[in-house]
């Protein structure tokens, strides 16, 4: 079996916390062996990413896209929310390219791009603001106290990072390994889900997109 370890020099301690605080069912170890899995057999490691994909509701990389009659991939949310989940369908991309372990930054950063845009519709936010900007506005009062905790996190921890900085925190000189662009999906998933379960979003075929299941976890005490 091909050593993919220096693909994956574990979870970064900050996103460790985060991945904590949000409450996610799915285990750490097992983000850990997805994301080794990728770089030997992608297919079945997106497979395996997909079934907890699946356990947050909302829309995510098991139910974003779909095939029109003409072959072509299309998002099934409607133009008026583009800008939500395109984000989305931008890791999508990311994840079935080669080589991978290049595009984790990317990764993080449409992760996070999504729960910016998530606050600013639950917001009504139209200005260009990030996280933190939002987070210091009044309308952020509305947010309850533990949910404003975890985007602090993610904000400062994650997001700026993947925006502002090259620091080469590992020794194949990636800020962030793959384990880590997968466990912050799956974290801006749980908050993108969290952030607009109210908001009564559908798809472009009158779905909601955020029904009544309750299976992820909102950050504990919220």
């Amino acid at each position: 079996m091909c050593d993919n370890s220096k693909y994956t020099d574990g979870i970064r301690p900050e996103i460790h916390q985060i991945f904590q605080m949000v409450g996610l069912a799915a285990d750490e170890s097992e983000i850990l062996r997805i994301g080794a899995v990728t770089v030997s057999d992608r297919k079945s490691a997106l497979r395996d990413l997909m079934l907890i994909d699946e356990t947050i509701p909302g829309l995510g990389q098991h139910n974003i896209n779909e095939r029109t009659g003409r072959g072509t991939v299309t998002a099934v949310a409607r133009i008026e929310d583009r800008d939500i989940f395109r984000p989305i369908q931008y890791v999508g991309m990311y994840l079935e390219t080669d080589p991978l372990e290049w595009l984790t930054r990317n990764i993080v950063t449409m992760s996070c791009l999504h729960v910016e845009k998530s606050l600013k519709r639950r917001l009504q936010i139209e200005d260009r603001l990030s996280i933190g900007m939002i987070l210091k506005r009044g309308k952020a009062r509305s947010l309850d106290d533990d949910l404003k905790k975890v985007l602090w996190e993610l904000n400062e921890a994650v997001y700026n990072k993947s925006k502002h900085t090259i620091e080469h925190t590992y020794a194949d000189g990636h800020t962030f390994s793959i384990a880590d662009s997968l466990s912050v999906y799956l974290i801006c998933r749980t908050l993108g889900s969290r952030i607009l379960e109210n908001s009564g979003i559908t798809t472009k075929y009158d779905e909601p997109v955020f029904d009544d299941r309750s299976s992820h976890q909102a950050p504990h005490g919220a």
